[in-house]
């Protein structure tokens, strides 16, 4: 018989996560799987193949005591549905993203579960927290991963949720997300004609608090390369950026072409792509742009980087708060660029990666 998988995750709607689970949905079931996926809402902007069961379970509490009692309620509607679809006691079931976490640890697959986390947990969690409100927040989230099976996305993640949050004892696995090889080469071969000839390249949402793009824009002014820089993506961060370019005096340099179905073209033609960010959870655009021959540069950030900019590569990666590294890092890049391609990601191959996950199937037992 053919090994099941059931997936739960908050929603697969836009961030890297939801294309992680998309990706991973169709490796298993090329790899021989039969695949169910369970939303816990309505937010669902990606498409799967038929073959997939996709169930949509979203939950609208109603008055205050149903919204603090959401998470369980939820739960209770899950469980109606797994009884409904008849899951068997050796499908793999894994729960994908902070929403599914809580509800998954109050239904009945709680304790057969892999939770997967997908961002870095000190940085998620506790943010800028202080004092007792700290200290409440790394109470909930050990009492809610203490004991669980855990998979990362990086083994970073894994090692944060242990040193910051004292989770102990429990099988932690690293897994790093897949990529579509065949898809990334094919796409990226595909002719653009709306940027420049040469240039650099950020690709990402747009969102100021893990990117930064304050420190990006001073490491490019910094560097003094007369490379545009090329921002590709959508979000909250867009007027901020605006802002500091012209506060820094970068007007025509930088251009922001807005959000693109696919980046992997521009990616190919890029001198180099950029990512500042003050955390990542896997940090999955650097192995794309790997896959397509571009070098990166990268701060060294928890979590994911330094798990991809290995060997080599990992003079790239520069301290967090170091603008002036960046930017000696950029002319560095531009000046003697290393040799890079789908050699440097061949392990992070779909197919590969789902037969990883299929391997935990039998690690439930």
């Amino acid at each position: 018989m053919p090994p099941n998988v059931l997936f739960i995750a908050d929603h697969l709607n836009t961030g890297g996560a939801p294309v992680v689970i998309r990706d991973l949905c169709v490796a298993l079931k090329h790899a021989g799987a039969e695949v169910t996926l369970v939303v816990l809402s309505d937010r669902v902007a990606h498409t799967l193949p038929d073959s997939v069961q996709i169930h949509r379970l979203p939950y609208s509490p109603a008055g205050r005591w149903q919204r603090l009692r959401r998470y369980a309620n939820h739960a209770k509607q899950l469980d109606r549905l797994l009884d409904d679809i008849d899951v068997g006691h050796n499908t793999l079931v894994v729960a994908h993203l902070h929403h599914a976490h809580q509800v998954v640890s109050r239904s009945s697959v709680a304790d057969r579960a892999w939770y997967c986390l997908h961002a870095d947990p000190d940085v998620g969690f506790l943010g800028k927290r202080a004092g007792i409100d700290r200290w409440r927040k790394r109470r909930k989230v050990h009492r809610l991963y203490n004991g669980k099976r855990l998979i990362g996305v990086s083994h970073g993640i894994l090692e944060s949720l242990s040193r910051v949050f004292n989770v102990q004892g429990t099988p932690g696995v690293g897994l790093h997300n897949p990529l579509d090889l065949k898809a990334i080469t094919e796409t990226s071969q595909q002719v653009v004609d709306d940027v420049p000839d040469d240039y650099l390249l950020y690709v990402g949402r747009l969102d100021q608090r893990p990117k930064r793009f304050d420190r990006l824009l001073s490491a490019y002014k910094e560097s003094g390369t007369t490379l545009p820089l090329v921002i590709i993506g959508k979000g909250s961060a867009q007027q901020f950026i605006e802002r500091e370019v012209e506060r820094l005096g970068l007007q025509g340099r930088v251009i922001l072409l807005g959000h693109r179905a696919s980046p992997y073209a521009y990616m190919r033609q890029a001198r180099a792509l950029l990512l500042s960010s003050d955390y990542e959870g896997f940090s999955l655009v650097l192995a794309e742009a790997l896959a397509c021959g571009t070098p990166c540069v990268s701060t060294d950030c928890p979590s994911g980087p330094r798990e991809i900019l290995t060997e080599e590569l990992s003079r790239f990666l520069v301290p967090m708060g170091d603008v002036t590294a960046f930017a000696q890092a950029i002319n560095d890049v531009v000046e003697t660029p290393p040799n890079v391609g789908v050699a440097n990601v061949a392990h992070l191959e779909a197919e590969q990666v789902a037969q990883r996950y299929l391997k935990l199937q039998g690690a439930q037992d």
